[in-house]
C-alpha cells in the first residue's frame, strides 16, 4: 500500500486546532522522523540544506564568511565550482530529479544567472534585455525551465530550455518589488509583484497570464514562495497581519502557528501530497522552528522538533524544502550550537536492535508496525548515505550508502516480522547500519547502528 494511502479515519476539522490538538498532531502516516547531518567541507563550522529532490541530494552552504555552495549526494558533500567565465558559484535550487542546479555566479563584479547538471557541466544564462545589475536563477524543472529574478529594474525572469530568457511581466504599470520563487512541471510559477497601489502581492503566472493571488485589502507585502503539480501555493503575508497561506483554485487558506505568539509563519514549500513545510516562532518565542502543515490533518500546525526523539542532541530551526516522498530539506542547530544542513526522512515503521548482537551467530531483528502480510527485507551497510530504494519509488531513498539486503519475509497478521541473517566472524568490531525496508510500498523503518562484538 503507497505512502499516502495508509491514511485512515483523519477527521477534517477546522484549522483552529486546541494546544491539546496541536500537540498530538504528526504527519499523516508517519512514525516519526530521522536525522541525516550532510556535514561541512574541511576548516567549517557550519553548514545549512536548502533544497533537495527525488534521489534526497541536497543543495546548501558550508561554512560561515565566506561560505562555499554545496551539493549533498549519497553522503558526500561536494563544491559546486563557478561556471567558465564565472567567479564562485552560488546554487539556490535543484530540479526535482534530473539533477539540474540553478543559482549564479560573479562576472565583473555583478551576478550572472547560472546553471549546472550533476555529472555533466555547467553554464551562465543570459540576462533579461535591459538588466545589467544582477540575475539569480532560484528553482527548476526537470523539462530545464528556470526562474528567478533580474534588477535592475526588478523583473521576474524565465528561462526556457535552449531558448532566450523571457519577462514575465508585471502585476501593475509600476516597477517594484519583483522576482519568480518556483516552477512545476506544468511550467506554471510563482512569485511576488507590484500592482498598482505600489503592494507586493502573491502571484501565479500560467499559460502567459500573471494572476494576483489575493489577500486582504490590507495586506501590504505578500509573497508565494512554493507551487506543486496540483497548482496548490504557498507562501506569507508579512504586514499588517503576519500569516502564512495556502491557496487553491482562488480560495486562500491561513496557515497559523504551532505556538501562537505572534510571530510569522512562513511555508516555504509544498509536494504534491499536500505537505507544506516551512517555519515559524518557537514555545519560547525566541526564535523559528521548523514546522510542517500537512493538508490530509486539515493544515494543522506540527512543530518538527516534536517528532525526533531519536535525535535529543538536535533542534530542527527551519524546514525550506520537501519531496515526494516526504524528505524534508531542513537546518538545526544541536546541544554545542553547532549548525547542521539536515536531511530529514520519514519512517512508517520500527526495528529492533539485533539479538544477540554477536558476530559469528545467527541474529534476528523484529519489525513492528507493519500491514498484515506485507513484505520486507533488511537493508545494511556500513556508511551513511541515501541511496534510492528502486528505480519507480518517488523519492523513496534509504539512509545508507551502497546498501546490500536480506531474503523478502511476510509480516504476520498482527503486522510484525522477524529477519534472521547470519553474522560472519569477520564483522566483529565492525558498525553496521541497518534499515527494514518495504520495497514494493517504498517504505522504509528507522536506522538500527551496531557494533558487533
Amino acid at each position: 500500500m503507497p505512502f499516502r494511502e495508509r491514511i485512515q479515519n483523519l477527521i477534517m476539522g477546522g484549522l483552529l486546532a486546541t494546544a491539546a490538538g496541536i500537540a498530538d498532531a504528526q504527519p499523516s502516516g508517519v512514525t516519526a522522523y530521522e536525522l541525516t547531518s550532510i556535514g561541512v567541507l574541511e576548516g567549517h563550522d557550519v553548514s545549512s540544506a536548502k533544497e533537495l529532490d527525488e534521489f534526497a541530494r541536497i543543495v546548501g552552504r558550508s561554512g560561515n564568511v565566506p561560505s562555499e555552495s554545496v551539493v549533498w549526494i549519497n553522503g558526500e558533500l561536494i563544491t559546486i565550482p563557478a561556471p567558465p567565465g564565472g567567479d564562485g558559484g552560488d546554487a539556490y535550487g535543484i530540479s526535482p530529479s534530473s539533477g539540474l542546479l540553478v543559482g549564479s555566479t560573479l562576472v565583473n563584479d555583478r551576478f550572472r544567472a547560472a546553471a549546472w547538471r550533476i555529472g555533466i557541466g555547467s553554464t551562465m544564462l543570459e540576462n533579461l534585455p535591459g538588466t545589467g545589475s544582477y540575475c539569480d536563477a532560484f528553482a527548476a524543472s526537470d523539462l530545464g525551465w528556470m526562474v528567478g529574478a533580474c534588477d535592475l529594474p526588478n523583473r521576474s525572469a524565465l528561462w526556457p530550455r535552449l531558448a532566450p530568457p523571457v519577462d514575465l511581466g508585471r502585476l501593475s504599470s509600476r516597477p517594484g518589488d519583483e522576482g519568480a520563487n518556483d516552477i512545476n512541471e506544468l511550467g506554471e510559477i510563482v512569485g511576488r509583484s507590484y500592482n498598482e497601489q505600489a503592494v507586493t502581492r502573491p502571484y501565479l503566472w500560467r499559460n502567459g497570464q500573471m494572476i494576483d493571488i489575493g489577500g486582504e485589502p490590507a495586506d501590504l507585502r505578500g509573497f508565494a514562495y512554493g507551487i506543486n503539480n496540483n497548482t496548490e501555493v504557498v507562501g506569507y503575508f508579512l504586514s499588517p497581519r503576519r500569516r502564512g497561506f495556502y491557496w487553491f483554485e482562488g480560495q486562500i487558506t491561513d496557515l497559523i502557528e504551532p505556538y501562537p505568539l505572534g510571530g510569522i509563519p512562513q511555508p516555504k514549500e509544498i509536494n504534491d501530497a499536500g505537505l507544506v513545510v516551512g517555519s515559524a516562532t518557537n514555545s519560547e518565542g525566541s526564535g523559528p522552528t521548523a514546522v510542517v502543515w500537512d493538508k490530509a490533518q486539515a493544515f494543522v500546525p506540527i512543530d518538527l522538533n516534536d517528532h525526533i526523539s531519536r535525535h535529543p542532541d538536535v533542534t530542527l530551526v527551519t524546514a525550506d524544502d520537501v519531496n515526494e516522498a516526504g524528505q524534508i530539506a531542513a537546518y538545526g542547530e544541536n546541544i554545542d550550537g553547532d549548525g547542521r544542513g539536515y536531511l530529514v526522512t520519514p519512517y512508517l515503521f520500527e526495528m529492533s536492535d539485533p539479538e544477540p548482537g554477536l558476530a559469528g551467530q545467527r541474529n534476528t531483528m523484529t519489525i513492528t508496525g507493519l500491514l498484515p502480510d506485507q513484505r520486507v527485507l533488511l537493508a545494511y551497510g556500513t556508511r551513511e548515505g541515501a541511496k534510492k530504494i528502486q528505480p519507480d519509488c518517488p523519492g523513496g531513498t534509504l539512509l545508507i550508502r551502497d546498501p546490500q539486503t536480506s531474503p523478502i519475509v511476510r509480516a504476520d497478521a498482527d503486522g510484525v516480522a522477524t529477519i534472521t541473517v547470519n553474522v560472519p566472524q569477520a564483522a566483529r568490531g565492525r558498525t553496521i547500519r541497518m534499515q527494514a525496508m518495504a520495497p514494493f510500498e517504498c517504505e522504509i523503518s528507522h536506522t538500527v547502528t551496531w557494533t558487533f562484538e
